[in-house]
């Protein structure tokens, strides 16, 4: 069943209900989100292996979004104007999120502002009275702040004209674009420059729950949590090319300034010419660099036009990133996709500890696009798969020494010799050792593994006291417990198996509730058989420090 068929047969009733019967003004608290569900939204898997795919059907597209003739287009708050601001700015803020992942709360506080920003960024001299889609933008607000159907499709009919007639993708005008504009002219939007803060995100709200009917955002109901979490995954490529949307400006500044072929000065003035970039440059290269995120280039342009193949070679190789044919349009694409999604945790000058717990689970795993280079460029080492064992192991020695402050960390992994843990503590004359096991898969702790791991404790019982072994991995198998166990009662010490999510749980812990400069985390909350458990070790350090 396609989602076009899906809404022909279910979404009269909920708009009617909703918007043609219903107050368009009233107050989101009336809004049951119970009533209004329908097939496919109260079940994740089934939604994504039976709606999901639907998404990208190209009618459904073109009707949908391309032609801007969605269903209830004139229903929210009886603005189709205001409805396609919302949409716009509800699709926009959820591309660019972690994970593509935002809760209800998060996104509605994301539109408002990033309304409230086009409104203090644009002004009457933003654009020249000359400019044609400024003078279209004022001509489509001709009744009471509002735009209908037909100047939508005018606006929408001279992008395909002009677009039509640029060579190259980014002289395209979108929709941002006319939003620019329109927000020149004191028109954009509407709701955020309601007299009533409350009624404009009361619309948003209503604009969140169409969206959800419409299949364009989707709903995880589980024991702890009902609330909107993004775009269905296989959407998101689908959705990028309608907005004509690559990497932000942002990240775009990030890679120029992380790759080293951008580091050069003729590069730099290559990329200048070819795309007519604009601004003083000082002659220095980071105002080049500057000057070109902010022309609009895209970055699959840029990258296909001055960076030669090798270079790109040498830059999928050098972040283990997923292109493993070799052809340009592969490496340009693997590249933009990494630099887009790694750096979206990344704040300027943040600590490296902070990097290591945000993409802890990521280096567990060997999700390697949601590695930062940042981390990634810590480590020099032959191949991907080497570089993330050292990061992970990296990572776990400065989360135990800076996260929890504890002064007697030592990494022995990398730079020991003979059959060591990766690392050890000494906290008051007692040991913990570690060993971390990246994989995909989940760990079971064979016979191998807890052979190694008694010979690690035997080794080091015979200078010093050892009370806890950890083993950190991103999962294990239910066997694993049962082993760990059957290893602990042969050797007499707590093998604690640590999924790498509960020790990023247990720094983030740490640092908001109990870190300061005279503390460091007792190594007592390792205590205990098979699986640490965060929240009990949440009880024990309240206990602690009541």
């Amino acid at each position: 069943m396609h989602l076009s068929d899906l809404i022909d047969v279910d979404w009269n009733s909920y708009e009617r209900k909703r918007f043609i019967k219903g107050d368009t003004k009233a107050k989101t608290d009336a809004f049951d989100p119970e009533e209004f569900k329908h097939d496919g939204f109260d079940d994740r898997e089934a939604y994504l292996e039976t709606y999901a795919p639907a998404l990208a059907e190209p009618e459904r597209l073109r009707t949908e979004l391309n032609d801007f003739t969605p269903p209830r287009l004139t229903s929210i708050n009886d603005s189709p104007y205001q409805a396609l601001v919302i949409r716009y700015g509800i699709l926009r803020q959820l591309i660019q999120q972690p994970g593509y992942s935002m809760t209800k709360e998060n996104l509605l506080e994301a539109v408002q502002d990033w309304q409230h920003s086009f409104i203090e960024q644009y002004d009457e001299d933003s654009f020249a009275e000359t400019d044609d889609l400024r003078h279209l933008a004022e001509a489509a607000v001709d009744y009471q702040n509002q735009i209908d159907d037909s100047e939508l499709h005018m606006v929408y009919s001279y992008f395909e004209l002009h677009n039509r007639a640029q060579e190259s993708k980014h002289e395209y005008y979108t929709w941002l674009d006319f939003f620019k504009r329109l927000a020149a002219i004191g028109r954009f939007p509407k709701v955020s420059r309601s007299d009533s803060p409350e009624h404009a995100l009361d619309t948003i709200e209503k604009g969140l729950w169409s969206l959800q009917e419409q299949a364009l955002v989707y709903e995880v109901n589980e024991e702890d949590v009902n609330e909107l979490v993004g775009i269905p995954e296989d959407y998101i490529d689908v959705v990028r090319g309608w907005l004509y949307y690559e990497m932000s400006e942002e990240n775009l500044l990030a890679m120029l300034e992380t790759l080293d072929v951008f580091d050069r000065q003729s590069v730099l003035i290559d990329a200048r010419e070819q795309f007519g970039v604009e601004g003083k440059n000082y002659g220095r290269n980071e105002n080049r660099r500057e000057n070109i995120a902010e022309a609009g280039i895209y970055p699959s342009e840029l990258l296909k036009e001055v960076v030669e193949k090798e270079e790109l070679k040498n830059i999928v190789d050098r972040y283990g990133l997923d292109a493993h044919k070799r052809r340009t349009e592969e490496m340009v694409s693997a590249i933009i996709e990494y630099f887009e999604q790694s750096q979206k945790s990344v704040e300027q000058g943040e600590p490296a500890v902070d990097l290591y717990i945000d993409a802890y689970e990521e280096i567990a795993d060997g999700a390697v696009n949601q590695v930062p280079p940042q981390l990634q460029d810590l480590v020099d080492a032959d191949n991907a798969e080497e570089k993330l064992d050292i990061l992970f192991e990296e990572a776990t020695g400065e989360i135990f020494r800076e996260a929890f402050d504890l002064e007697g960390v030592n990494q022995l992994g990398q730079k020991a010799t003979g059959m060591v843990a990766d690392g050890e503590i000494e906290q008051d004359g007692r040991w913990l050792l570690w060993d971390n096991k990246r994989r995909r898969e989940q760990f079971k702790l064979g016979s191998d593994a807890r052979s190694k791991i008694k010979s690690y404790i035997d080794t080091k019982s015979k200078q010093h006291d050892v009370e806890w072994f950890l083993i950190i991995a991103p999962d294990f198998t239910d066997r694993a417990a049962t082993n760990a166990e059957q290893l602990e009662m042969q050797i007499g010490k707590d093998i604690r198996l640590v999924r790498a999510a509960d020790l990023k749980g247990l720094a983030e812990l740490w640092q908001d509730e109990y870190a300061s400069d005279d503390r460091e985390l007792p190594l007592s909350v390792f205590y205990g058989s098979e699986f640490f458990d965060v929240d009990a070790a949440a009880d024990l350090l309240e206990m602690e420090f009541s």
